[in-house]
């Protein structure tokens, strides 16, 4: 019975990967987000970040994939939803000043097993945390903001995620993906990471996980 339980646990994700538009492993990471989104939405993703972190298990099973943007002189796809540029809405919102080379788009959320939204947000966290990023925005729906709520984590809420304002066939891609009602998040990173640092000294599960997306994120910066 011990050894059937074991065979039964669920894997964890415990290796961290970057690719880039030409990577090796990227259409794989492609694939496992556009699989994660036909299923729950019936939505047809077009539209990917320039880096996709994966997140492995030990036997080198893809359990989760979340996209990076770097903010630059180009507008962000989420910018779409505001009014002014992000790190405006952003500044406005915290009576914070926010450099926009502060930030980074987060997007592509997919995972492969109920609760991997934890998964991502250590991951994200811890590698954001070491290339020296002050703050992740991205647009998610009640299930992913529940995951970081249950971590302790607290977000700065920027605007709804209004489908009305994509053009037809772009919103016709996204299948149910809007019926879940989607907002304009932010994190700051040093607070997320303050956070988890402190819950990660006590639990074990994933701090492989954590560990190896540090490192990543020194290698990135």
């Amino acid at each position: 019975m011990r050894d059937k339980s074991r065979q039964l646990r669920r894997e964890v994700p415990t290796l961290v990967g970057l690719e880039g538009p030409r990577a090796f492993a990227r259409q794989e990471a492609e694939w496992f987000v556009r699989d994660a989104f036909s299923a729950a939405y019936a939505a047809d993703i077009a539209h990917f970040m320039p880096t996709l972190m994966t997140l492995r298990s030990d036997a080198g099973r893809l359990l989760a994939v979340l996209g990076l943007r770097t903010a630059g002189a180009a507008p962000l796809f989420l910018e779409q939803y505001l009014t002014a540029p992000v790190e405006q809405v952003l500044s406005g919102a915290t009576g914070l000043p926010v450099a926009r080379s502060q930030l980074v788009e987060v997007g592509n959320f997919a995972v492969g097993a109920a609760g991997g939204g934890r998964w991502l947000i250590t991951a994200l966290t811890a590698f954001l945390h070491s290339a020296g990023s002050t703050w992740a925005v991205f647009t998610c729906g009640p299930e992913l903001r529940n995951a970081f709520g249950r971590l302790g984590i607290g977000l700065v809420d920027l605007a709804p995620a209004d489908p009305s304002l994509l053009d037809a066939a772009e919103r016709e891609r996204w299948g149910r993906y809007y019926d879940q009602k989607p907002r304009v998040m932010a994190a700051n990173v040093a607070q997320s990471h303050a956070v988890l640092a402190a819950l990660f000294d006590k639990e074990c599960t994933l701090n492989a996980l954590w560990h190896d997306a540090l490192q990543a994120g020194l290698l990135a910066a």
